[in-house]
């Protein structure tokens, strides 16, 4: 299925903060006042062709004016708020390794690995296996899980990815057959893997790029401090 750029931006703003977003008809949105709210008060999202504006519904008009006008100079953060930065990603180039490769390295991750996760991450083994996290995948190397990589966020439509690796097992491959194989498993299931990152993350936005990946958002979130 092909998504245009607003609807990617959908999926990923809905995955990541749990919102609930009406279609994305004009650049300028409020969310809804009832259910989930994010910590922010605006996400600006700069697509290939235009700007979107998402506003928090609680923030006054005020607010938004002395955001509107920050944003349009350029100027340095606003008192009293945080501003971070993110590229979000999704598929739409062929992978710098084969599905049959990658399948020699990671693997799909049970119940039966549940000791293995725990020896990973202490007390994070149930958090792993949960439905919620599926597809989960691991490389291991001599009963060690090395990398790891899992839903991280799920909808009835997309899944954004968590990938991690020991530390001491860095670039060697391993993540990227990790997350290669999390995407073909998500896939599978009918559902868009996403990826997402902070702007300043390059090492993770360049495992990204190796995976096929490519930013359809550069996104701003505006919070209160």
């Amino acid at each position: 299925m092909t998504f245009t750029d607003r609807e990617l931006l959908r999926l990923h703003v809905e995955a990541v903060w749990g919102v609930s977003l009406p279609a994305l008809t004009t650049t300028t949105i409020e969310l809804s006042s009832q259910g989930i709210q994010p910590d922010w008060v605006l996400y600006i999202g700069k697509l290939a062709a235009e700007t979107t504006y998402i506003w928090r519904p609680d923030i006054t008009l005020t607010q938004r004016q002395q955001l509107e006008d920050w944003w349009e100079r350029g100027q340095i953060t606003p008192a009293n708020y945080k501003v971070h930065h993110e590229k979000a990603l999704a598929p739409s180039h062929s992978p710098a390794m084969s599905l049959a490769t990658v399948q020699d390295i990671a693997r799909p991750l049970t119940q039966d690995d549940y000791p293995l996760l725990e020896a990973y991450s202490t007390g994070q083994g149930n958090y792993f296996l949960q439905p919620a996290c599926a597809p989960l995948i691991g490389v291991i190397k001599e009963q060690q899980i090395l990398s790891i990589a899992h839903s991280s966020r799920r909808t009835t439509q997309a899944c954004e990815l968590g990938v991690e690796t020991h530390p001491q097992a860095r670039r060697q491959g391993f993540a990227l057959a990790a997350t290669i194989l999390w995407a073909n498993s998500v896939s599978q299931e009918g559902l868009l893997p996403l990826y997402s990152a902070l702007a300043e993350n390059s090492a993770s936005i360049r495992l990204a790029h190796a995976a096929g990946y490519r930013p359809f958002v550069a996104g701003t979130t505006i919070s209160l401090s």
